[in-house]
């Protein structure tokens, strides 16, 4: 039974694929092109490279670390958590790196509070073990997902943390709690209404499924469709 609308199944790169949550990847990424445009985009090429930072460290490093054994969840069968260890710790090394390059060019020193504030949240969120999973709730999601993203965009952008980008960091924030409501209500139907397969047989089930959480998904599609264009029209101004 799938866990999400995006869930590919039945090899390692198929599950590669569905961790990497790439819709809410790309939302993530769009909050950085958002903190990136509110000034006007002064260096295309930073906003490139520190994409591909968040990229390899939220799309694939955090995204492997959660499917840890004992950590956020499990969609995994066929990579091992070695290989997902292995995954996580290279893609976060290389981000980190790509910071810390950056911040030596460009002389941005606040990045030496800000890289590893971001790759703690990295760990420490999907991480519900770590302070009895302290972080691992939907507050320091808004913050980590959406908030960060906004203020790292606006400083790499524009060098400086005045506080212009504070209303688009909140609302970013927002937006990434309600995405992540919906998200666990959807999961919470799915996982509930699973239990059907057992009990009514499979079609049944996926019936259900599709009937109660067809909404709630459409609203997350839409809310993600939402935070690609508000980057679009960022990065166009």
């Amino acid at each position: 039974m799938k866990k999400t609308w995006y869930q590919l199944e039945g090899s390692k790169q198929a599950e590669i694929w569905t961790i990497l949550h790439l819709p809410y990847t790309a939302m993530n990424l769009s909050f950085l092109a958002i903190g990136f445009g509110i000034a006007g985009v002064n260096r295309w090429d930073v906003l490139v490279w520190i994409m591909i930072a968040y990229f390899l460290g939220l799309g694939i490093a955090a995204h492997a670390f959660d499917q840890l054994p004992g950590m956020g969840s499990s969609y995994v069968k066929y990579l091992a958590p070695g290989e997902l260890l292995l995954l996580g710790l290279a893609a976060v090394s290389i981000a980190v790196l790509i910071g810390i390059y950056w911040m030596v060019k460009l002389a941005a020193w606040h990045l030496l509070w800000i890289i590893p504030l971001q790759t703690f949240f990295v760990w420490a969120y999907p991480n519900s073990r770590f302070m009895n999973g302290f972080f691992h709730n939907d507050f320091w999601f808004a913050v980590s997902f959406g908030f960060i993203p906004v203020m790292v965009g606006f400083y790499m952008n524009t060098l400086t943390l005045n506080g212009t980008f504070l209303t688009w960091a909140a609302l970013a924030a927002l937006i990434s709690a309600i995405e992540i409501t919906l998200s666990r209500y959807v999961r919470a139907i799915r996982k509930s209404y699973a239990e059907d397969e057992g009990k009514h047989g499979k079609a049944t089930a996926v019936k259900r499924i599709e009937y109660y959480t067809h909404k709630p998904e459409t609203a997350l599609k839409l809310l993600c469709l939402m935070s690609y264009f508000l980057a679009f029209s960022f990065l166009l101004r």
